[in-house]
């Protein structure tokens, strides 16, 4: 384990960072950007101690916001393409994202946004409870990022903390409804082997051991992909909400029929240090059923589906379907 993630696990990272990338340096007006970012929905804190200034064709803003520093780099000192191999080499990027690495290479400028809390170091270090969680720097960040965004559209916005690459439109969306699915990506994974006749496929996290401590994997089960995505953004995204994971041996169901189980491991042959282990045992969208044999399985998936070749007369009186109490 390097430096850095030997930082991250110590809890002494207290800095939240994403880059938007552009062709040219956007003009970001401070006093616009102040009123966007006050204006933001959800965002009750206010700017103080702003900072405008300038070196060379540099631009730089600082401000403190919600107990944070908040600092943005304007300018052409762009990061070379190396620096956005991870957030490349995610195979679902091509999905989401195809243009992504035609943006990378060739983007001329960038704004850098930085959110601190160096106090929170001091907390750590003597034990006691943070005042800023790496999720309300995180949603300042991405509130920042809105803001500029709203000025200047970037042709796409990078999140360090999870190595991911966002076209600014979903990003902006997610901020406003969603915001926990955009600080953790999710990795779908395969080993190919067969379940039940069909290929097992698992993911895992990253970003969400800095939301609660610990990463997330979905042990792997013959569902689909976007499947995977889905139930580990909602299971992290739940348990944000509760303010920590279920405990060990609870059940979590993403959606009706779908039941996991929820272990606490400290390590794995694969994964030498503690996560979280999801175990599907149902999930009710792909008809799976881990207590079913593999015969039963085949006979569960032979059953007949009606297919709308035998459809009912309708009468004409029939009225068109719609809410219940409506003409």
């Amino acid at each position: 384990m390097n430096f850095v993630s030997q930082m991250k696990r110590s809890g002494l990272e207290t800095a939240t960072e994403c880059t938007l990338l552009y062709d040219e340096p956007p003009q970001l007006d401070a006093a616009d950007f102040v009123a966007r970012l006050e204006g933001a929905a959800g965002n009750n804190s206010t700017v103080s101690d702003l900072r405008d200034l300038a070196a060379g064709s540099t631009h730089y803003l600082s401000m403190i916001t919600g107990g944070c520093t908040l600092a943005i780099e304007i300018g052409k000192d762009t990061r070379p393409p190396a620096v956005y191999f991870e957030a490349l080499d995610w195979p679902m990027l091509h999905r989401y994202f195809p243009e992504a690495e035609g943006v990378i290479r060739n983007h001329h400028a960038q704004v850098n946004i930085v959110v601190e809390a160096e106090y929170d170091a001091v907390a750590n270090a003597l034990g006691m409870r943070p005042v800023n969680t790496s999720f309300t720097r995180s949603l300042l960040a991405a509130r920042a990022a809105v803001a500029v965004s709203r000025i200047a559209m970037p042709s796409a916005i990078h999140w360090r903390g999870c190595e991911m690459l966002y076209k600014p439109g979903p990003f902006i969306r997610e901020v406003e409804t969603e915001p926990v699915d955009l600080f953790v990506k999710v990795t779908p994974f395969s080993s190919n082997r067969q379940i039940n006749g069909i290929r097992a496929v698992g993911g895992s996290t990253r970003g969400a051991f800095d939301l609660l401590g610990k990463e997330v994997v979905l042990e792997e089960a013959p569902v689909p992909v976007d499947w995977v995505l889905r139930t580990l953004h909602a299971f992290v995204a739940r348990s944000h909400a509760n303010g920590a994971y279920l405990p060990h041996l609870a059940t979590f169901a993403p959606g009706k029929g779908d039941i996991l189980i929820v272990r606490h491991l400290d390590s794995t042959p694969e994964i030498d240090e503690p996560h979280v282990s999801l175990e599907v045992r149902r999930a009710d969208e792909c008809e799976y059923d881990a207590s079913l044999d593999e015969h039963e399985a085949e006979l569960a998936r032979r059953k007949p589906r009606w297919d709308g070749a035998e459809r009912r007369t309708r009468p004409r009186s029939a009225k068109p379907f719609g809410r219940r109490g409506l003409a």
